[in-house]
């Protein structure tokens, strides 16, 4: 998908911004911002590049009379209704952490202006992260990546996590491509489009490929809790790894079976990355391979709780200070 740069025209029936879904499922509360009507922040949206060209694309916008810049995520229309995905993450715009991209404006079954032509979508107007993803700077400036620093990213991600299950939610696709660098190079958790709360009968996802859960893959999944902390312990290996994964599902590496060694034999699971990764014995310290080890247990019930997760040796080493991550990060990462 090329550049484009187009007008969103939107409806001026609406002389407010409409609430955002309450995460209780609960009424919006009396006197809601409904009643007071004040002037739309949102009302004229300018779609000014592509940021991303996934499955539902992501746009920088901005709005007229403001120098904000915002990430637009569309969603074209399924058999004439608002999609399925846009739906489900409509569910998610009330989470509001340090360590989660921030929803401030949802747009349903709006007509914009779009390559020259008139197209239905609904969108989401978020937060815009100037520095990209994860994938990026794990994968451009790996040599960067000390453990002060993978332990500092960690954490924040962990503490997001921790908020999103505190809400009876679960992400379901935790990856690289879905953390993105904020504008004070924080982590911040994105895209909720497959997620799932307490109580919904179906799981949309199987997760993504090398970072999902195996019972999530196999579609046995009953703790969605367990499958994001699975999750979370391969991105904590890719972090220290810097792009590696730790094994490729099915699939053998090398004629070499990672999977089943990471549950059969353990230690020649860490052998073997070793020799894969052209790294010493130690690069790997203890109290590394016991966090990811019991992250990543094969039964969900055996894996760690994020409270034992935030308890663990590894966890609780150095860490930088927002000040510091701010003032290291921006002096290697290129925008």
């Amino acid at each position: 998908m090329t550049e484009v740069a187009s007008e969103i025209h939107t409806s001026n029936e609406l002389q407010s911004e409409s609430p955002k879904p309450n995460l209780s499922g609960g009424r919006p509360p009396i006197g809601s911002i409904r009643s007071r009507p004040r002037p739309r922040p949102y009302k004229d949206v300018t779609i000014i590049k592509t940021i991303n060209k996934a499955k539902f694309p992501v746009y920088l916008a901005g709005t007229k009379g403001s120098d904000q810049k915002y990430a637009l995520k569309m969603f074209p229309e399924e058999d004439g209704q608002p999609h399925t995905y846009f739906k489900n993450e409509i569910r998610f715009t009330a989470l509001n952490h340090p360590n989660i991209i921030k929803n401030y404006h949802v747009e349903q079954g709006k007509e914009i202006a779009y390559k020259g032509d008139m197209v239905t979508v609904s969108y989401l107007l978020m937060e815009y992260a100037p520095f990209g993803d994860f994938f990026d700077l794990v994968t451009i400036y790996r040599d960067h990546l000390s453990d002060k620093l993978i332990r500092t990213y960690f954490r924040q991600l962990i503490e997001g996590l921790e908020y999103i299950h505190s809400k009876e939610a679960a992400h379901l696709d935790l990856k690289l491509e879905n953390l993105l660098l904020g504008d004070n190079f924080s982590l911040k958790i994105a895209d909720f489009d497959l997620s799932y709360f307490s109580g919904d009968k179906k799981i949309l996802t199987k997760g993504t490929k090398f970072y999902r859960a195996p019972e999530l893959m196999n579609s046995k999944c009953e703790n969605c809790f367990a499958a994001d902390i699975y999750s979370a312990g391969v991105i904590l290996f890719v972090f220290k790894s810097g792009g590696v994964i730790p094994h490729s599902e099915t699939s053998l590496f090398k004629g070499i079976d990672l999977f089943d060694l990471l549950n059969n034999n353990n230690s020649e699971f860490w052998k073997k990355h070793c020799e894969i990764q052209s790294r010493g014995h130690s690069y790997f310290s203890a109290d590394f391979r016991e966090l990811f080890n019991g992250m990543t247990k094969l039964l969900p019930e055996d894996r760690l709780t994020l409270e034992e997760v935030k308890a663990s040796k590894w966890y609780n080493g150095p860490v930088y200070t927002d000040e510091e991550l701010k003032s290291y990060v921006e002096t290697f990462i290129r925008v």
